[in-house]
């Protein structure tokens, strides 16, 4: 029941309230982005529910190169990175429904997952934030956030999103006192 109907719901409701609440960031966002890097909106194909295809939305916050990644983002943009700013587009991606608030972090269109059989992960919407992202962000394994993606897509609750929600904000928190996740 949650996860068919309330959750949904939630998203809708969430997502309207947050883009008219934070407009005014994303247009700042978006102007620095444009400024930064040329661009502002990024856009990729991710895979979502039942391995359909759709185009992610992310502020641009990379330069264009061959350069790593670091290199190519430009200070400002590492900041806002690190804030999770750049997100704030898929607040769109939530309200057409491609996306859910909280859920698996979607796999980029024809990348090869470490596991067989088909991974349970694509039975339900991606998610902007997710259990892994609550458990370290981008400092775990491949294997061990298709781990943390089973764990949620086998025990989706109301109560388990809102932990994710709460230990992702802390995470964030903690992570940007330390100033260890825009630091290289």
């Amino acid at each position: 029941m949650y996860s068919k109907y309330v959750k949904r719901f939630l998203d809708v409701i969430l997502s309207i309230v947050l883009i008219l609440v934070l407009w005014p960031l994303f247009i700042i966002v978006g102007l620095i982005s444009k400024i930064t890097t040329g661009n502002i909106i990024y856009k990729q194909n991710r895979d979502g529910f039942s391995k359909k295809s759709f185009v992610i939305y992310k502020f641009q916050s990379m330069l264009n190169g061959d350069e790593d990644r670091y290199k190519r983002t430009p200070k400002i943009m590492r900041y806002i990175r690190a804030l999770g700013l750049d997100e704030l587009p898929q607040l769109i991606n939530i309200l057409k429904g491609d996306m859910s608030f909280v859920g698996p972090r979607p796999f980029i269109t024809g990348e090869e997952l470490p596991i067989e059989p088909e991974p349970i992960i694509y039975t339900m919407k991606p998610g902007v934030i997710s259990l892994a992202v609550a458990n370290g962000r981008r400092k775990i394994s491949y294997k061990k956030r298709l781990k943390y993606d089973y764990i949620y897509a086998t025990n989706v609750s109301f109560k388990l999103d809102v932990y994710i929600i709460f230990k992702t904000l802390v995470l964030l928190i903690k992570q940007n006192i330390r100033g260890e996740s825009w630091k290289k």
